[in-house]
């Protein structure tokens, strides 16, 4: 089943976009700075104008790319015969004659986009007087303290990172048709047979972001093609405290380290919607032993395949924008750093138990542990048999006999793993794993 273009399932999670809050004053400039700095080379330049983004064309792109690159934060150009003052930091134009705003947004020559807060888009905009309190996206945005380029954690008060529970999602009935989708899928693709248990599921409120979201892919769309700005569904898991984070303010920073050698560079992973099992696995249960996991929009534009363990953190050429793990049905989208707070929006939170989380999560891990020292592999076999004999002595004879054919090249070493995992059992394989780890 293909949840992103299954058109039933798509209209029952997809709700129309609430309007965009505004951003001005301090967080403004701030936010417009951190996009500055952080931004490449700009190889195009558009502005917000007549309802949609449009190309700035003509002299004027050189001189601006040019300001740009000496780190200048204005430049003055002239475009269809007006003269306009660009001003980089608060991304608008600014009619020289009339002194009205329009949106300011640009796609540097890696393909990263870089746009302002919806409100700032249209000509003629509102302005805020300066005594007017800002909206509460403002005040999330300037008091995050995330450096982008680096996806560190600001370290947030937990009990504020909470708020997810709260205003910033909210809690849905059991009746309600949005909650009998979401946990319809979350169950339907092999989390009911592992024991999992939803016990809340919640809509997030989006705020700016949507806008945000929409525009990403509008961009995309114009840069790479209609195709590059439809959204996919996906699974986000991460610790209960990253979760309410990403909710309450937006990513702090990727998952990539809980995969540790499995991951497919240095960037967010969400698994496709029929994989929640996967994004599962990287969900921390609190000390309640509740674990949760995020149901996303996700925009990937244009990915390329990198391979397992590797380090990239951007997209290798201008020609793509995010990651998988493997082109034909892929079971890891990967949205690089840059891009994880403009090119995902979260929908709904499934919140869930699953006593047997943390035996499959040390049973992955012994694996890959198992796995990942490739060399040495074959002269441990013998030592694990012999351990598993010790627990379950009756099932030796045909795991021997396995162990020899895997020796003798009749088994590859993932074949002879699976049948070892599936015939012992995860907890047996987990005990020993540990027992000659030392634990």
């Amino acid at each position: 089943m293909d949840f992103s273009s299954s058109g039933d399932v798509k209209a029952a999670i997809m709700r129309p976009a609430a309007a965009a809050a505004a951003a001005a004053g301090t967080s403004t400039l701030l936010r417009g700075w951190r996009e500055f700095r952080r931004s490449g080379a700009p190889a195009r330049f558009l502005c917000f104008q007549d309802g949609q983004w449009v190309d700035v064309t003509g002299e004027a792109v050189p001189q601006l790319r040019r300001a740009f690159q000496e780190r200048r934060s204005m430049a003055n150009a002239s475009c269809g015969g007006k003269a306009y003052l660009f001003d980089f930091l608060r991304m608008v134009r600014i009619d020289g004659a009339t002194g009205e705003e329009t949106g300011l947004a640009w796609i540097d020559h890696r393909g990263g986009c870089f746009f302002p807060a919806p409100a700032d888009c249209g000509g003629g905009r509102n302005k805020r007087k300066r005594d007017d309190a800002p909206a509460p996206e403002d005040e999330a945005e300037s008091s995050s303290g995330v450096d982008e380029r680096s996806g560190e954690s600001p370290g947030v008060d937990a009990k504020k990172r909470k708020a997810w529970a709260g205003n910033a999602a909210a809690r849905l009935e059991e009746n309600d048709k949005y909650y009998q989708v979401v946990s319809k899928l979350f169950l339907s693709y092999g989390m009911a047979q592992r024991g999992a248990a939803i016990t809340a599921v919640r809509k997030v409120a989006h705020g700016a972001r949507t806008a945000a979201f929409q525009e990403q892919a509008q961009l995309l769309a114009n840069a790479r093609g209609a195709a590059a700005g439809t959204a996919k569904f996906a699974w986000y898991g991460a610790s209960a405290d990253d979760v309410a984070a990403v909710v309450d303010q937006g990513f702090v920073r990727n998952n990539a380290t809980r995969l540790g050698a499995r991951k497919h560079g240095d960037g967010v992973h969400l698994s496709p919607p029929q994989c929640p099992y996967t994004s599962a696995m990287l969900a921390k249960a609190d000390r309640t032993g509740e674990a949760h996991i995020v149901l996303c929009r996700v925009l990937m534009g244009r990915p390329e395949a990198v391979p397992a363990g590797s380090s990239q953190s951007c997209p290798s050429s201008h020609s793509y924008d995010s990651a998988v793990d493997k082109p034909e049905n892929p079971q890891w989208y990967v949205v690089w750093n840059k891009d994880m707070n403009t090119r995902i929006l979260p929908e709904y939170v499934v919140s869930f138990k699953c006593s047997k989380l943390q035996q499959m999560q040390e049973s992955s891990e012994a694996t890959s542990k198992l796995k990942k020292r490739s060399p040495v592999v074959r002269d441990m076999f013998p030592t694990l048999l012999a351990e598993i004999e010790q627990i379950v002595p009756d099932k030796c004879n045909l795991l021997q006999e396995s162990y020899n054919s895997f020796k003798m090249g009749q088994l590859k070493k993932d074949q002879f793993i699976r049948l070892l995992r599936s015939y012992v059992g995860d907890k047996v394989l987990t005990t020993v794993a540990k027992k000659l780890r030392g634990c």
